[in-house]
């Protein structure tokens, strides 16, 4: 049974103030989750095209071991549209374009969204420079992002 009160508490200022500092509180929270999330999943992407350099140059693997690597990650995550092979070739080419510390740097320090528009324009003006230059490294379609 609501009484007189519970009534005049929906109009209170205070109440009006408290809800809107909850939304703002939610706001910022799913901001926070998304760029963790994007972070990581840069991360991710980075590793694995690290992962794929290091073995070809260790193991001598050839160009073929990135379309068994697409095709093992997604027998394994069949949920994923991350590991088409485009996307792997992706990955590869964005870990070349970017083996540095100072992008991990960015990444730790939780910098790169916002430098992410920037980066992102030079990452693809670098990768199809460098596949123009180099027919050999087969360039991905345009058509996927990160």
């Amino acid at each position: 049974m609501k009484n007189a009160t519970d009534q005049t508490l929906a109009i209170n200022a205070d109440y009006q103030q408290f809800i809107e500092e909850l939304k703002a509180r939610v706001i910022a929270a799913r901001i926070s989750a998304a760029r963790a999330m994007n972070n990581d999943a840069i991360l991710l992407n980075w590793d694995i095209g690290r992962g794929i350099v290091e073995k070809q140059k260790i193991h001598g693997w050839g160009d073929s071991v990135v379309e068994m690597v697409a095709a093992d990650l997604r027998r394994a995550f069949p949920e994923s549209k991350s590991f088409s092979p485009d996307n792997v070739w992706r990955m590869r080419q964005f870990y070349l374009a970017y083996a540095t510390s100072e992008f991990l740097g960015q990444l730790s320090q939780k910098r790169f969204p916002m430098a992410w528009p920037a980066a992102h324009r030079q990452f693809w003006d670098r990768l199809f420079q460098n596949c123009v230059q180099a027919p050999s490294n087969r360039p991905p379609t345009p058509r996927a992002s990160f």
